[in-house]
């Protein structure tokens, strides 16, 4: 079977497929790596998309759609799908540092999004991730960061509130140095870059075709309209080409839309906020798979990485050099508003 290796941040998330085209959260926009390169990541993910027999489940437990075993490393998942074809996963080892999920073709082929209990493999992956990470002392982040000069501002925001157009002022306009739009890892103190997102594309008006223009400004209208592609999503490297992958968070930054306003901020009310914001983005702590998984397997302890989230963020926080909570009516000043605060 022929491997693809993709890295999610470097020499810390990997995922390796027979999938090429495989997208999640932490890569929506893959560039396909080494298996040296996987191999020097702490957490090594595996997701092998191919038909195989559940005939084992049917001797096993059930928890709805899931079969297990306590205190076994092996779940699955076996649903009736549409004229008799079956929608199969087989999840194994998620409490270790090399998880490998197998799924069937059909389920791949035609479970796309997340709807009642049947979530796709992309939101499965991206909450098993979440949850490694923070058994392994690192914490996801839903933010946009940049790095300028000695100084790495962390900007967090409320979705379409400014912080992915704030990086990209910042990187394009600004010579500030890209570490994340949408998505990166913190482990208290340092910040690690998570480049293969995509929504940075979506403020590029130099690359945009008239196509691209027109579709955008439609789905202001009928959000619908995201789901259809025009082109093919460029990688964070076709905008900018200074990428920062680690470095020590010093400023953090809360935007907001409102009257114009510029505070340092208490961290107990920063932290709120923050996990509020997390909240939104990494759902490990509600996923179907990681439950079901977990009440066969008590290794898994989604309770206590919620503790740690909470615990990084706090940490991040007290040991940066300021916390501000910008507010602007037009979310076109906050980069310049940021850089200068540095």
């Amino acid at each position: 079977m022929k491997f693809h290796y993709f890295i999610a941040s470097k020499g810390v998330l990997a995922v390796r497929t027979n999938n090429k085209n495989f997208k999640w959260s932490y890569g929506i926009i893959n560039q396909e790596s080494t298996e040296e390169e996987y191999k020097l990541c702490k957490i090594q993910l595996t997701v092998i998309v191919e038909n195989f027999s559940l005939d084992k489940a049917e001797q096993l437990g059930k928890y709805h759609y899931f079969s297990g075993a306590h205190d076994q490393e092996t779940v699955y998942y076996k649903r009736n799908f549409f004229f008799g074809s079956k929608l199969k996963i087989k999840f194994e080892n998620l409490s270790s540092n090399r998880p490998i999920i197998r799924v069937n073709k059909t389920y791949f082929k035609y479970i796309k999004h997340r709807f009642m209990n049947l979530h796709s493999i992309h939101y499965i992956m991206t909450d098993l991730a979440s949850l490694l990470l923070l058994k392994n002392g690192l914490a996801p982040l839903h933010c946009s960061a940049i790095k300028k000069g000695k100084s790495t501002a962390v900007i967090f925001a409320p979705p379409n509130s400014g912080k992915t157009l704030s990086a990209m002022m910042a990187c394009t306009k600004m010579d500030a140095e890209f570490i994340a739009e949408d998505l990166a890892i913190t482990d208290g103190e340092q910040i690690y870059s998570v480049p293969g997102t995509s929504t940075f594309r979506y403020y590029d008006n130099i690359s945009k075709s008239y196509l691209e223009s027109f579709k955008n400004k439609c789905t202001k209208v009928l959000p619908i309209l995201e789901l259809a592609r025009i082109s093919q999503p460029k990688h964070i490297s076709h905008y900018t080409k200074s990428i920062c992958h680690k470095s020590k968070v010093t400023h953090i930054f809360l935007l907001e839309r409102g009257a114009d306003s510029i505070n340092e901020m208490d961290c107990t009310e920063a932290h709120r906020r923050i996990v509020n914001l997390n909240r939104y983005e990494f759902n490990y702590i509600r996923s179907p798979s990681l439950i079901a998984y977990e009440f066969y397997n008590k290794n898994l302890e989604l309770d206590k990485a919620l503790v740690e989230e909470k615990n990084l963020l706090m940490n991040v926080l007290k040991q940066s050099q300021k916390v501000y909570s910008l507010v602007a009516s037009n979310p076109l000043t906050y980069a310049k508003n940021i850089i200068q605060l540095m």
